[in-house]
Formats: structure tokens, C-alpha cells, sequence
């Protein structure tokens, strides 16, 4: 069939796959798509160009700080935003509010795409190019998405030192004014639009990077509660603080240990009844300790999608709230963990109040360690697995994956399902830079817990007796067979669902 006999949705759909990750098997955050086979073929015709350019548009970047360095020949977004079709085609915008968040690597061939528009220093100057900017989304009437991406480095109430004014870190009061800004423009867009019809709501709303401190001032704010009632897409990506001149990745921080209860209690109920689909990824793994959230109460009736990243098993019953989710159709496991053994600091265990149901606890002095509590939790994947397959019946899509340095935030919808000999993880608070010890490789599933040998060593013992590793200490390896069989059992049972 000639080119010019195909059906312009079939071609709209070739098109489309001139689009693609540059490298699909790295860090989706390092990765970027690439334009410019598509931009190309935009030249070739108008009816390619008209059928290009939704595909090469329909994602828009602005950026708060430009540094026009970094980029060849930047387009300001607002001039994009001017140009009719372009207006048209744009369905998902993102946010960048700080300069670390951009990929500093990228090439002339996405200048057509990520735009920037320079910004005052000054979130709140009145007509500042930025804010105007962030108000251009009024103008894009098939928006259906946005994220706001803020940088990783960030700084809790009570720090100070010589590091409080690092440049890499954005306080909480600026992060506050870029979501009242964001949040004021979207009030608006629609407030100006409510009579047009063809006008889009914004459903989807990503917090890239959010950080773990409460804000319960601005969630109980009109200006929350207005925007928030359209979204029923809500992805989360968490950060916490941690300074690289620090002992460990902040794990005292009290925001540590209040912000997952906060999330739990506070931030997800009052979107229960409207969320169809729902991300919940940290950047340190999260769910035991110091902060705990177990998901009681939390109930989701229209909940399709459900990604977790990070999130670790440490009691039976932890995971009872995801299979409370009778709706779910799709189920990513990212980076999920169940920790097997956990080392508590003396000094750390009255401040934390962690719960210890279903742990056995060792005497002090095994595995070589003091001045601790040392617990066990014999949980398995084998019932989780099973327990999945048998209380989520509509369960269509199951997906697992075990990246040893980052987890999938960006490329989600792109996961496999695998079943890693990295499973198994376990917490030493005294250890630095963080206190959860993944398997020493995904291969062998071998994990390192002080001198990996349970019987209580000497005071007197040897440095070499003490730290040195005793015995093999191998979770997955003991599991194997069990969590192999409920895992292939699981796959099955979902993909006779189809």
C-alpha cells in the first residue's frame, strides 16, 4: 500500500514510534526521549506535520531558573504556547522548579520539546515572566496532566550549619509558594473555562520529589481543596533530607518518623473515593522504620493502578491495605522489600516507638552486635504472592522489579515482572549512609547483617570474631522454592484474566 493511502490514524500511530527512550535500560531519570526522527518527519509533508505534531508537542517543560548555557537555542514556552496547533497538541506539562532537576546532557534535538522561560528570583514578583508563564497553561485547552518536579536536595525545619545555604536544596517555604503558584493557575484555568466544554480537566497531578515534611495548612486551604477534586491520578515521589557531610541519610530527622503516619492519616484519605490511580515512591525505602504505615483505614473504591517503590514488609499485616483493594486491575512492585532482620540502636528505640508484633527478638550480642535490639521477621514473598492472587480477583497486571540503584518513578508503566534474589533487604540503624542493606549482588541474594551468625558473640571476642562474616545469611536462597512457585502461580492467575 502506498504511503498516501494509509488511513491517517494508522499513520498518526507509525508516527508515534519514531519516539523513543535513547537508552531503555538506564535510570529513566537520566534517560530522554528522542525527537528527532519525529521532527523530521514533521518536513516531509503537511499531513505529516499535522499528524507529527501532537505527538512531538503533547509534552511541554518549563523550567523556574534557566541557564541558557546548558542549551542550545532555547525556545521560550510562552512563544510555544502562542502557536495554535501547538496549543492544541499539548496534553501534560511539566514543572521544573529548580535547575539541578534538568538533565544537563541534552542536545539540540529536544529544543523543540523542553522550553524555558526565564524566571525572577522572586516566585511572587507581579508579572514575573515565570508566573506568567505558569498561567500560559490557561491557554491549553486539551491539558490533561501536570507535575510539578522539585529538586531532591532539601533541608528540614531545624537544620543549621554551614550547609543550610546550599544551592542544591529548596526550603520548604519555597516549595509552598511554587505549589500555591501552580495550584492558583489551575484555579483559574478552569475557573476562566467553566462554560467551554471542550476545555479538559486537569486529572493527573505528580509531585516529583515532594518533600517528607506535613503541610497542613495548605492541604486544608480553599485553594487545595478547589484544584484537588478534579484529580483521580495522583503520583508521589518523596525525598528526604540528607547531607552528604552528615553520618547517615538523616534517619533522626523527625520528619522521619511523622510524615508516613502524615501521609497515612492525613494526606490520602480526604482523595480515597476519587483516586484511580495511585504512585507511592520515596527515595529511601519506607513503611517499617523510623516511620511506620501499615495503611489501615485507607480504602480505595474506584483504585485501578497501584505503584509502590520502596516500600518494605516488616509485619504480617502490613500489606493487609493493598489487598483491601478489591478494584485494582494493575499492581507495580518496585523496589519492594521484605526486611528479614533489623539492628535498633539503644539510643534510637524509646524516640521511635517502633512496633515489634510478629518479630522475634535476639539477645544482645548476636550477630556480633551491642548496645541494640535485634529482631527477625520470618515473613515471606510465598505469602504474599499467594495472598495477591487470591484477594485481588480483578488483578490483570502484575509487575516486579528490582533495580539495585534507583527505582522506576518515570518509566512505571514500562515495568516487567521479575522475581530478584534482591527481595530480601535488612536495617541496621548504625550502619552509613543508609541503614537498609540490600543483597550483596542480585545474583546471589546474599545479605550482610553485622557477622551474619545468630549465637551471641563474647564481649571479649575477637575484631575478626565480632565483624568478620561468620556464616552465610541467605533469605532469598532459604525461600526459593515457596516464593518461586507462588510468584508463577501469581502470573498465571493474572494472565487468565486477560
Amino acid at each position: 500500500m502506498e504511503l498516501n493511502r494509509i488511513p491517517p490514524e494508522v499513520l498518526s500511530l507509525i508516527l508515534r514510534q519514531l519516539l523513543e527512550h535513547q537508552d531503555p535500560d538506564c535510570n529513566y531519570e537520566e534517560s530522554r526521549i528522542h525527537y528527532g526522527h519525529l521532527r523530521n518527519a514533521r518536513l516531509v509533508c503537511r499531513q505529516w506535520n499535522e499528524l507529527a505534531t501532537p505527538h512531538l508537542f503533547w509534552s511541554l517543560t518549563l523550567d523556574a531558573h534557566p541557564d541558557d548555557g546548558m542549551w542550545l537555542k532555547p525556545i521560550p514556552f510562552l512563544h510555544l504556547i502562542n502557536n495554535e496547533a501547538i496549543q492544541r497538541a499539548v496534553q501534560n506539562v511539566v514543572i521544573q522548579t529548580h535547575p539541578e532537576d534538568r538533565d544537563t546532557e541534552h542536545d539540540a534535538d529536544d529544543e523543540e520539546v523542553c522550553t524555558w522561560a526565564t524566571g525572577d528570583d522572586d516566585l511572587d514578583a507581579p508579572g514575573g515572566l515565570f508566573s506568567v508563564a505558569v498561567g500560559g497553561i490557561a491557554r491549553l485547552p486539551n491539558l490533561k496532566a501536570l507535575q510539578i518536579s522539585f529538586t531532591e536536595g532539601c533541608l528540614g525545619d531545624r537544620q543549621h550549619g554551614w550547609w543550610e545555604d546550599d544551592d542544591e536544596s529548596e526550603s520548604i517555604s519555597r516549595r509552598l509558594d511554587m505549589l500555591r503558584m501552580v495550584f492558583g493557575a489551575i484555579q483559574k484555568r478552569r475557573a476562566a473555562n467553566d462554560a467551554d466544554r471542550r476545555v479538559s480537566a486537569i486529572r493527573s497531578l505528580t509531585l516529583k520529589n515532594m518533600q517528607n515534611v506535613p503541610i497542613p495548612d495548605f492541604i486544608s486551604s480553599d485553594l487545595y481543596k478547589d484544584v484537588i477534586k478534579d484529580i483521580d491520578e495522583l503520583h508521589l515521589l518523596i525525598a528526604h533530607e540528607y547531607r552528604e557531610h552528615g553520618p547517615d541519610h538523616d534517619l533522626d530527622r523527625i520528619e522521619r518518623r511523622t510524615f508516613e503516619p502524615y501521609l497515612q492519616n492525613e494526606l490520602l484519605p480526604p482523595l480515597a473515593h476519587q483516586l484511580t490511580s495511585l504512585t507511592l515512591a520515596f527515595r529511601e525505602c519506607w513503611g517499617v522504620s523510623p516511620g511506620q504505615f501499615d495503611g489501615k483505614g485507607l480504602v480505595f473504591p474506584n483504585l485501578r493502578t497501584l505503584t509502590l517503590s520502596d516500600f518494605v514488609i516488616g509485619h504480617n499485616d502490613q500489606f493487609d491495605w493493598v489487598l483491601t483493594q478489591k478494584s485494582l486491575k494493575t499492581l507495580r512492585l518496585d523496589r519492594c522489600f521484605i526486611v528479614s532482620y533489623m539492628r535498633i540502636l539503644n539510643s534510637q528505640w524509646d524516640e521511635w516507638h517502633v512496633p515489634t508484633h510478629d518479630w522475634h527478638e535476639y539477645p544482645e550480642g548476636s550477630f556480633g552486635h551491642e548496645r541494640c535490639r535485634i529482631f527477625a521477621f520470618s515473613g515471606t514473598w510465598e505469602t504474599v504472592y499467594d495472598r495477591i492472587r487470591e484477594e485481588l480477583p480483578s488483578l490483570k497486571e502484575f509487575c516486579s522489579g528490582y533495580n539495585k540503584y534507583y527505582n522506576n518513578f518515570d518509566g512505571r508503566e514500562n515495568m516487567g515482572a521479575s522475581l530478584s534474589n534482591s527481595r530480601y533487604i535488612v536495617f541496621d540503624s548504625g550502619l552509613c549512609p543508609s541503614p537498609w542493606i540490600e543483597a550483596n549482588d542480585n545474583d546471589s541474594g546474599e545479605l550482610s547483617f553485622g557477622n551474619n551468625d545468630p549465637a551471641v558473640c563474647p564481649r571479649d571476642a575477637s575484631t575478626t570474631k565480632r565483624y568478620g562474616r561468620q556464616k552465610s545469611l541467605n533469605r532469598a536462597k532459604e525461600t526459593q522454592a515457596g516464593d518461586a512457585r507462588a510468584f508463577e502461580d501469581l502470573l498465571r492467575a493474572v494472565r487468565a484474566r486477560w
